[in-house]
């Protein structure tokens, strides 16, 4: 969809508004191409352009939202809001007032382009086919346009447009051994990804050997980017919610009422300076960076506008609850590199365990900061800086104070963006952005 026509829908739409009515309209875009991979083979293959809207009526302190889908027909997608925000009249006006609940400001509007160099449906296929038939792959492709747009019946209109590719795959061997890899970016490059494939091949080549059981413990670890992204992705649950520390369920209420401080090796921002998402939310708010933890310190949360007006606070316009119902979590966040080089983390780990990857994590002490999860896939331990065996599956139970605090020895130079992967409501621009850590006392439980 063209940012033109979502505009005039808008503004058609909002010409219909009643005496006392105010109206959001936030649209969740996409324009896809897909293919799925099994046993090295295409199984299945399409085009996804679906545009889904969420619709905000105020009058006063009431609010109720709807939910519908729009197209590049405006006449039908016009009627069809209408006719939902007439279903949501009658229902708005048995409501009680809310004093949370109020229209958001109005804020200059904003035009946001991350274009890419994306290759097209055959050059993908003769990219990829060429390459993928070495190893049994399994895995699903997704590439083009992703949209997010959010305008209101004050005058604020804005459009942010991505290009993006995502390869999230796995290798797997005769013994079923698996490495995982996604490969993500806006510009494809068939060298890189060639490079990148080769060398997840040799790993699974690595996994072919008899995979050691260790024993519970504390072990010295590397972490690479995508696993402390698992990490850092947990802190959007009961986290850096503003809402969450004040009704005492988030992990850093300890940061908050006791002054516990993390490792000065960790910092964590929001960040929207490298447009992997829009920096404007549902309601039209535009967020600017925020600094969250610097040298381990908590600085900042994130505050919406429901939570400042109930708290008497500022708001940084941080998201609403989203379709998992997170309220006050991160779109962008960044995680501040250190100075261990990518061609060095190997000897710096010197003999532990290096992990790949990381799944299934949950809480196991929100309050404490513990964190239990499976070592997945690429996992290997290591002596004097040489990967010699792949190892057990093994599950780990430790706390972000330890990780991130104490027990964090260096960071990485490196920086890797982890593109969201799940597509249940449609792609997803955002991307958590991290370096790899070297843990020297991390435990591992059974």
């Amino acid at each position: 969809m063209k940012k033109e026509i979502y505009n005039t829908i808008c503004s058609q739409v909002y010409n219909t508004l009643q005496e006392g009515e105010d109206l959001t309209i936030y649209m969740e875009g996409e324009n896809s191409q897909y293919f799925r991979f099994n046993d090295s083979k295409i199984r299945q293959t399409g085009i996804i352009e679906d545009y889904n809207v969420t619709l905000s009526l105020y009058y006063g302190k009431k609010s109720l939202q709807a939910t519908t889908t729009v197209s590049s027909d405006i006449d039908y997608s016009v009627k069809n809001l209408i006719s939902e925000i007439n279903g949501l009249r009658d229902p708005l006006s048995l409501i009680p007032e809310n004093n949370f609940t109020a229209f958001p400001e109005n804020f200059d509007s904003l035009e946001v382009y991350r274009e890419g160099d994306l290759p097209n449906r055959e050059e993908i296929l003769d990219n990829l086919m060429k390459i993928i038939d070495s190893d049994n792959l399994t895995g699903v492709w997704t590439s083009g346009k992703i949209f997010r747009a959010s305008s209101t019946s004050k005058g604020t209109h804005h459009w942010f447009e991505k290009d993006s590719f995502i390869f999230d795959f796995s290798l797997i061997d005769a013994k079923e051994n698996m490495v995982k890899i996604l490969y993500p970016g806006s510009d494809w490059n068939k060298d890189n990804f060639i490079s990148a494939f080769n060398d997840a091949s040799k790993r699974l080549q690595l996994m072919d050997k008899h995979k050691l059981e260790l024993k519970p413990g504390k072990y010295r670890v590397w972490f690479e980017p995508h696993a402390v992204a698992d990490f850092v992705d947990m802190l959007n649950w009961n986290g850096v919610s503003e809402a969450s520390l004040r009704n005492g369920s988030s992990c850093l209420l300890r940061m908050r009422k006791d002054n516990v401080k993390l490792s000065e090796k960790f910092s964590l921002d929001e960040s929207f300076d490298r447009k992997s998402t829009a920096s404007f939310n549902s309601r039209s708010e535009v967020s600017g960076n925020v600094s969250l933890i610097k040298h381990g310190i908590l600085q900042n949360t994130l505050i919406n506008s429901k939570t400042a007006l109930e708290y008497g606070l500022t708001s940084n316009y941080a998201e609403d609850v989203n379709s998992w119902g997170m309220g006050e979590y991160l779109r962008a966040p960044f995680m501040h590199g250190g100075d261990i080089k990518l061609d060095e983390r190997l000897k710096k780990l010197g003999t532990g365990i290096f992990i790949s990857n990381i799944h299934y994590l949950n809480w196991s002490d929100n309050l404490g900061g513990r964190i239990t999860g499976l070592t997945r896939y690429a996992c290997y331990w290591v002596e004097d800086g040489k990967m010699v065996a792949p190892i057990k599956t093994m599950r780990f139970d430790d706390s972000f104070y330890n990780f991130f605090g104490d027990n964090l020895e260096a960071v990485g130079e490196t920086v890797l963006s982890r593109p969201v992967i799940e597509t249940y409501d449609g792609r997803n621009p955002g991307e958590t952005t991290c370096p790899g850590i070297l843990v020297n006392d991390f435990e591992l439980t059974l």
